[in-house]
């Protein structure tokens, strides 16, 4: 028997997706949207140096904090900031807030006021999760982190909430991807966007390479969250097939045009397949997509860096400034040169 046969046909058994090109049909709008789009930052672009200031960490990346990295948005040209609660004291990825409420707020109400007064959108923020988790308390617990930062989110003025879906949890062997995404991902999900719908909070749920790899998926579970108050954080960094390491030889910009009716926010990565892939993203393509499609919302961007990068953050006396300026402008240029429709 053919050891390979018998590992496809488990993957099928897990999970076998409906081909993208049954979502592509019929998709495009019969206008070309030749206007201007608004550009954000991810702060997640600043991670290694936002780390080093939450943490006080002075072996690491330079240091910038919260505060810093909207300046600099602002100086740089950028439209809107995303504002990863990560980078607001007293935020844990695995506990409820380390710091007393008032003080995050205070910190989440400031934020606002810088960027009002710098004349900045603030285009969404987000949190770390796992709603595939098998334990119902630890997905207990991140629907109410999920909550708590969703009140801080409507504080500082953030319309969107970013979520995850989860990593692959070892005991889908013992079932399938359908029946954990249905048991744990979507309640979870729907409780957060009910909650939110309440705040003035959109979730956005982001395809993550985790449960979430391809279009089918994402219209799948969305479909069986069945709310109005969630969308998706298009992320265009993360498209390939389920359970695969990264997403070279995939389609990903078939992905993620099938996808953008279902689109609340977008993160804009260097790499289609994958941080660790050289691939680069063709700009021009994906500016062409959107522009077939009815997204008129913000679209940040969101540098990473995997070691043995060139000007890794760890490696640069100051913060990448110039590297994210550098995508900015591509991603400006992009933009512009796409808004004449190409027969």
């Amino acid at each position: 028997m053919d050891m390979s046969l018998d590992q496809n046909r488990e993957e099928r058994r897990i999970y076998e997706q409906v081909p993208t090109s049954h979502y592509l049909k019929d998709i495009r709008k019969d206008t070309y949207y030749t206007g201007d789009f608004k550009l954000g930052l991810n702060f997640y672009s600043f991670s290694h140096n936002l780390a080093s200031w939450v943490k006080g960490n002075t072996d690491g990346a330079p240091p910038i904090d919260t505060m810093g990295v909207i300046r600099f948005a602002k100086e740089a040209g950028f439209d809107a900031v995303d504002i990863t609660a990560y980078y607001i004291p007293g935020y844990d990825n695995f506990t409820m807030p380390t710091k007393p409420d008032e003080e995050i707020y205070a910190y989440a109400r400031d934020v606002k006021k810088l960027c009002e007064q710098l004349g900045i959108a603030i285009s969404g923020t987000g949190v770390k999760n796992d709603f595939a988790d098998p334990n119902d308390e630890r997905r207990a617990l991140d629907v109410k982190r999920v909550k708590y930062w969703i009140d801080v989110a409507a504080e500082m003025g953030a319309p969107v909430m970013r979520v995850f879906n989860g990593d692959v949890p070892k005991d889908i062997q013992d079932s399938d991807w359908e029946t954990i995404a249905k048991t744990r991902i979507v309640p979870a999900l729907r409780e957060c966007a009910e909650y939110g719908a309440k705040k003035g909070v959109v979730v956005g749920m982001q395809n993550h390479g985790d449960m979430v790899c391809t279009a089918d998926q994402v219209i799948k579970i969305l479909k069986w969250v069945d709310h109005p108050n969630i969308g998706l954080i298009n992320d265009t960094g993360f498209f390939k097939t389920f359970r695969s390491r990264t997403g070279e030889g995939y389609s990903w910009y078939d992905d993620i045009e099938a996808v953008l009716p279902y689109t609340v926010n977008f993160q804009v990565k260097k790499k289609p397949a994958g941080a660790n892939t050289e691939i680069p993203i063709d700009l021009e393509e994906l500016f062409t997509r959107i522009r077939y499609s009815d997204y008129r919302g913000y679209i940040p961007l969101e540098t990473l860096w995997v070691n043995g990068d060139a000007n890794h953050p760890k490696d640069l006396a100051e913060p990448p400034f110039d590297q994210v300026r550098d995508f900015l402008n591509k991603m400006k240029a992009a933009s512009e040169s796409t808004k004449l429709q190409k027969n």
